[in-house]
C-alpha cells in the first residue's frame, strides 16, 4: 500500500485543493491520541506512522463515494474519523489518508410531529440538542461529552445519563446511509425506501443495524463511510435554551424549569463494608421504579464518578475527596412532567413510597453530597458538558469492567470485576500508582428502558505513562477473563478489534462471519485496516499475556 502523488492530485479533483492537506504540521494534529490508556500505548508503538499522508474534507455522500473509489484504484488505505475521541479513528500504518467529514455538518430534517432528526457526521450533541429543545424535544447526551458526533456515536455505541428512558445509541439509531469501502452507497430502514421517509429502522426496507454495529460497538469505520443517520428525539418540558450560569469550568445549571426535580437518595448502611448491600438496595430501587414506570433519569453512582463529574478544578477534586463529600456510592433519580406539573406531582408521590419501601432515605438539600452533585453537576447529564472531568484526576482513564444484563446480574458482577481488580492491587501489585481509592471501587449502575436491562462500568485511573497504561490494559484482560470464566453476558461489549478473534468461538463463530464480510465489501482492506479484524498495536503475546494466558 502506497498513497503517491497522483492519488493525491485525484482527491484534490474531488473535494477542490482547499479541502485536502498534506501539510505536516495538520496531518500531526489529526494524529493526536486522547488520554484512554490504549491510546497512550498506540501513540508509543506507531510513532510517526499514525500521522496521516494526508487529511481529505469531503462535502457530500457523492465526495466520499468517489474518494473511496479512488482509495481503492490506488490502494491506499483510508480511515473515517469523527471527532476523534476514540483510539480507532487514527492511522497505525504509514501511506494512510484520514477522512475528516467537517464539512458535512448539517441537520438536514428535525421532524417535530414523529420526533427524529436526519444528520450529517458533523452535527454534534449539543448542535442537535439545542435545536431540538426549541421544538420540545431532546436527545440523549453522552458521558463522552457533547461535543462529540452524534453520527459518530449512535454508530459506535453510546451510554447516556437518562439511558433509563432513551437505552443506547443502538436503541437510538433509525436508519443510515453508509458508502461501503468500494464506494457503492447503502441504506438501512425507511430510509432505503424513496419517499418513505426516515421515521423507523424496521422497515418500509431492510434492517442493516446489525452489519452496521457487528457484536456491539461497531466496527470503526471498517466497513466504510456513514454519511447519514436518522435518530429518534425525546419529549422534553424543560426550556427552549439550556439555562446556565457562569463560564467555562465554573458554569452551572441550577434549574430545568418547574416540571424537572432531582433527587439524591442513599441507604442507611456501612460503606464500603456493605457496599453489596447498598448495590443490591439500589437494584430494588430501580426494579421498583420500573414497575411504576416512573423517572427519566435512574442511575447509580460510585464515588468515582460522583468526584469526578462534579470537580470544577483537580485540586477541587481531591479537596472534595480528603472532606469526604461522597462517603459512598447514591442512587441519581430525575422526574419529568413532560405532559404537566401534574404528572411530576404523581411521580413524586410514588418515588416517595418506593423510596420508602426498599428502606432508601433522600438526601436533603443541605448535606455536601447534594450540595455539590445536584446543584453542579445533576443538569449536566441532560445537556452533558462536564465530560473532560472524568479524566481530571490523573490525566487518564479506562473503563475497567462493562456487561450489559439484568439489573441484580450487574450489581453481581461489578461485586466480582472489583474484587478480580482489587486482589491483582494485593496479590500483583498491578495499579498500585494509580488514582485510589477511584479505581477499582464501586460501579456504575445504569438501567436502561425503565430497568428492561442494565449497562454498568467500573473505572482504573491510570497516570499518561507508559507502565501504568500497560497495567491498566492488563488489568482489564484479566477482569475480561475472569467473566468469561463465568460465563458472564460481557461478550455482548466486546466484540470489537482483537476480541473478535478471542470471543467469537464463544459468540457463534461472529468473528468468521465478520471477517466474511470485511473480505466481501472490502477486499484490500483498506477501510480502517485491523478493524474489524485485529488491529496491528497488539501483538498475540501481548494479547495473550493481557488475558492471562
Amino acid at each position: 500500500m502506497a498513497f503517491t502523488e497522483m492519488a493525491y492530485k485525484a482527491l484534490q479533483d474531488i473535494v477542490g485543493s482547499e479541502n485536502v492537506s498534506n501539510d505536516p504540521a495538520i496531518c500531526q494534529a489529526y494524529s493526536r491520541v486522547q488520554w484512554l490508556p490504549s491510546g497512550v500505548l498506540q501513540r508509543e508503538r506507531c510513532g510517526l506512522a499514525m500521522r496521516p499522508a494526508c487529511v481529505v474534507m469531503p462535502g457530500s455522500t457523492q465526495e466520499v463515494q468517489r474518494i473511496l473509489q479512488v482509495a481503492n484504484r490506488y490502494t491506499f488505505p483510508f480511515v473515517p474519523r469523527g471527532s476523534g475521541f476514540t483510539f480507532s479513528a487514527f492511522p497505525t500504518l504509514a501511506g494512510t489518508i484520514v477522512i475528516d467529514p467537517k464539512r458535512m455538518d448539517r441537520i438536514i430534517e428535525l421532524n417535530e410531529k414523529d420526533m427524529y432528526a436526519v444528520i450529517e457526521p458533523y452535527v454534534s450533541f449539543v448542535g442537535l440538542q439545542a435545536e431540538a429543545m426549541k421544538c420540545g424535544l431532546y436527545t440523549p447526551t453522552p458521558l463522552a461529552g457533547s461535543q462529540v458526533s452524534c453520527l459518530a456515536n449512535y454508530s459506535w455505541h453510546g451510554a447516556y445519563g437518562n439511558s433509563w428512558i432513551t437505552g443506547i445509541g443502538a436503541q437510538n439509531l433509525l436508519g443510515f446511509e453508509l458508502v461501503l469501502p468500494d464506494g457503492e452507497v447503502v441504506r438501512s430502514g425507511s430510509m432505503a425506501c424513496p419517499g418513505a421517509g426516515s421515521f423507523w429502522n424496521d422497515g418500509p426496507g431492510p434492517d442493516l443495524r446489525g452489519f452496521l454495529r457487528s457484536g456491539m460497538f461497531g466496527h470503526a469505520g471498517g466497513m466504510g463511510v456513514v454519511t447519514k443517520i436518522s435518530c429518534k428525539l425525546w419529549p422534553y418540558a424543560g426550556p427552549a435554551e439550556f439555562p446556565a450560569e457562569g463560564t467555562a469550568n465554573m458554569k452551572f445549571s441550577s434549574s430545568l424549569g418547574e416540571n424537572w426535580k432531582w433527587y439524591m437518595i442513599k441507604f442507611p448502611l456501612k460503606y464500603p463494608e456493605q457496599e453489596e448491600q447498598e448495590l443490591r438496595k439500589s437494584a430494588e430501587l430501580f426494579y421498583e421504579m420500573g414497575r411504576a414506570e416512573i423517572g427519566e433519569v435512574a442511575t447509580h453512582l460510585a464515588q468515582q464518578f460522583l468526584y469526578t463529574y462534579s470537580s470544577v478544578t483537580k485540586q477541587d477534586l481531591f479537596d472534595n475527596m480528603k472532606n469526604d463529600v461522597f462517603p459512598s456510592g447514591f442512587c441519581v433519580v430525575a422526574l419529568q412532567g413532560k405532559t404537566s406539573p401534574d404528572q411530576l406531582a404523581y411521580e413524586d408521590r410514588v418515588l416517595h413510597d418506593i423510596v420508602k419501601k426498599v428502606g432508601g432515605i433522600f438526601v436533603k438539600e443541605d448535606e455536601p453530597a447534594y450540595q455539590v452533585w445536584i446543584k453542579r453537576a445533576a443538569n449536566e447529564w441532560i445537556r452533558f458538558g462536564n465530560a473532560q472531568r472524568l479524566s481530571r484526576a490523573s490525566d487518564c482513564f479506562s473503563i475497567g469492567s462493562s456487561n450489559v444484563d439484568s439489573i441484580d446480574q450487574i450489581v453481581y458482577e461489578i461485586l466480582e470485576s472489583n474484587k478480580v481488580g482489587r486482589d491483582l492491587l494485593k496479590n500483583e501489585g498491578l495499579g498500585k500508582d494509580f488514582v485510589q481509592p477511584l479505581s477499582m471501587n464501586g460501579g456504575w449502575i445504569s438501567p436502561q428502558e425503565y430497568g428492561y436491562w442494565c449497562l454498568h462500568t467500573t473505572d482504573v485511573f491510570p497516570e499518561q505513562a507508559v507502565d501504568q497504561c500497560n497495567q491498566a490494559i492488563e488489568i482489564i484482560g484479566k477482569v475480561t477473563k475472569s467473566q468469561f470464566e463465568r460465563r458472564s453476558a460481557a461478550a455482548a461489549i466486546h466484540m470489537i478489534g482483537p476480541a473478535y478473534d478471542l470471543f467469537g468461538p464463544m459468540m457463534g463463530d461472529v468473528h468468521l462471519i465478520v471477517k466474511g464480510l470485511k473480505r466481501e465489501f472490502d477486499p484490500g482492506n483498506l477501510s480502517n485496516p485491523g478493524y474489524a479484524t485485529r488491529p496491528d498495536v497488539v501483538t498475540p503475546e501481548e494479547l495473550a499475556k493481557m488475558m492471562g494466558h
